[in-house]
């Protein structure tokens, strides 16, 4: 799931700068977070039940550790994207005559691979 979302954070971030996708990529993203965080608790409870039935608990200790890290990670990740959605999102539209009208600066253009 981590790949899905990196590789369309990607392609939203280089080449789709709509409304929509900028929107489903902050949401995907804080669903991912929410994941994470359902994750450690998860581990932290079965790590427990573990450690009462006097059997070796440390790698559910470290997964829930992992899992709260990730989950810190991602959802600063997505307030820094919230707080900074509108930097990203294209701000030239075209009309149906094929004129661009501008709204405030000029769009973002990602660089150009030849």
């Amino acid at each position: 799931m981590l790949m899905f979302l990196s590789i369309g954070g990607t392609m939203i971030m280089r080449k789709f700068h709509n409304s929509f996708a900028v929107g489903f990529f902050m949401g995907s993203v804080v669903a991912m977070a929410q994941l994470f965080l359902l994750l450690f608790l998860v581990y932290c409870g079965y790590a427990k039940d573990r450690s009462l039935a006097a059997v070796g608990f440390q790698e559910e200790f470290v997964m829930s550790i992992l899992c709260l890290v990730q989950c810190v990670l991602l959802a600063s990740f997505a307030m820094i994207l919230g707080a900074h959605r509108s930097d990203i999102m294209v701000k030239n539209t075209t009309t149906n005559a094929g004129e661009e009208s501008t709204q405030g600066e000029s769009a973002y253009e990602p660089p150009r691979t030849s």
